[in-house]
């Protein structure tokens, strides 16, 4: 992970890249959908800078057709409050039959009632955890047990970012685990696979960065499980249930996705001090102005579509049609870009098919190409290639 640290100008800068846009923070749930987009300048800017990608070209031909609805949110507050009702009863119940955790005596924090809910508030509880973590590494009597709106720290292509966790559990003499609640239900033992995924990889973030934080006080990164929590209402109630899963590979995968994040500095840098996320925002000016302004944008940093993108980034659609008009070959997947090395468009692909001289940077896979080119000529003249006639 690219452990830079960003200068406090370059915080001012990135808040005025953003400028008027919606704002949104920079959650692990954020960062799960991000990190698979980190080879897109453009999504690497909005997300340093805080812009709600998903909010950003409402009212235009590109709105995100996603979001979450008011009812799922609701029930999400009010599974949450289930869980922390009678001092957490229902969480430490959980802890005590599943994770087999001593809870007769347990100590909490609950540092969301302690700090304001803004930027300065999530810094002040990065502090507190990091204060708390070094206790429980101490095996001080005073340690909590669970720490609910644990705040951790990590650096993501230069620039210091602050996430959220639901919870951080520990029972001395034992390892630390963290967890997350979400109020997608499981039926019978079983949860949508899609949403269950997605909540183990965010997790595997709080994970990876808790370990980070070990290390960044002398202790053992071993020290915090990888042993994933997820808090669930069971079936169609509010009950809760707990799920555990070892994440092992989601951490590592995770480490390394953040660290092919580019430097959001050196992106800023191409950005003139006039084009701003707010010109593309603004709703007193024309769809057709902001989508200009838009592309203006995207030109000078460069994006990096993927069909992926169609479920996770609001700018989805606009960088599909972009694709589109530029032919690339990133429209049938990433597989076709990694085959496909030096080669700009897929009608650049269908002329190196039909023999067309290569360039430089085509010179790898031009030959094959040609040869594909053959055999599907070949295969349409309904002719085969026997054992005296080559096929390329």
């Amino acid at each position: 992970m690219n452990i830079r640290a960003a200068q406090p100008s370059h915080e001012a800068r990135l808040s005025a890249i953003r400028a008027s846009a919606p704002s949104r923070s920079p959650t692990v749930r954020v960062l799960a959908a991000y990190a698979e987009h980190s080879d897109c300048n453009l999504a690497t800017l909005g997300f340093a800078a805080g812009v709600d990608f998903d909010r950003l070209l409402a009212g235009t031909r590109y709105q995100a057709p996603f979001g979450q609805s008011p009812f799922a949110f609701s029930r999400g507050l009010a599974f949450e409050r289930k869980i922390a009702e009678q001092g957490y009863a229902p969480t430490l119940e959980l802890l005590r039959t599943t994770m087999k955790f001593a809870v007769a005596d347990a100590k909490i924090v609950n540092l969301r009632h302690i700090y304001q809910k803004n930027r300065s508030g999530m810094k002040l509880r990065a502090e507190h955890t990091r204060t708390l973590m070094r206790q429980l590494i101490s095996g001080d009597p005073a340690a909590p047990n669970l720490i609910d709106g644990a705040v951790l720290q990590a650096t993501i292509g230069g620039v210091p970012a602050w996430f959220e966790a639901d919870a951080l559990a520990a029972r001395f003499g034992g390892p630390i685990h963290a967890g997350e609640v979400k109020s997608f239900p499981v039926v019978d033992g079983r949860a949508d696979q899609d949403k269950f995924g997605a909540a183990l990889d965010q997790v595997s973030m709080y994970i990876l960065f808790a370990k980070e934080l070990m290390e960044s006080l002398g202790a053992s990164a071993e020290l915090v499980s990888s042993l994933a929590m997820i808090i669930t209402p069971m079936n169609v109630s509010l009950r809760p249930t707990l799920s555990v899963k070892d994440v092992s590979t989601r951490i590592a995968r995770a480490r390394r996705l953040l660290a092919k994040v580019p430097d959001v500095r050196e992106i800023a840098a191409t950005v003139p001090a006039n084009v701003t996320f707010g010109g593309i925002a603004d709703p007193k000016a024309t769809a057709e102005r902001r989508i200009d302004a838009l592309h203006d944008l995207a030109d000078r940093t460069g994006t990096a579509y993927s069909p992926a993108c169609l479920s996770t980034c609001g700018n989805a659609l606009f960088c599909r049609e972009r694709a589109f008009k530029d032919c690339s070959p990133s429209l049938i997947g990433p597989q076709a870009i990694r085959l496909l090395p030096g080669v700009r468009s897929l009608e650049r692909a269908a002329e190196l098919t039909e023999g067309a001289p290569a360039s430089v940077d085509e010179g790898a896979v031009a030959p094959q190409l040609a040869r594909a080119g053959r055999l599907y000529d070949l295969a349409i003249a309904g002719v085969r290639p026997g054992p005296n006639r080559r096929a390329g």
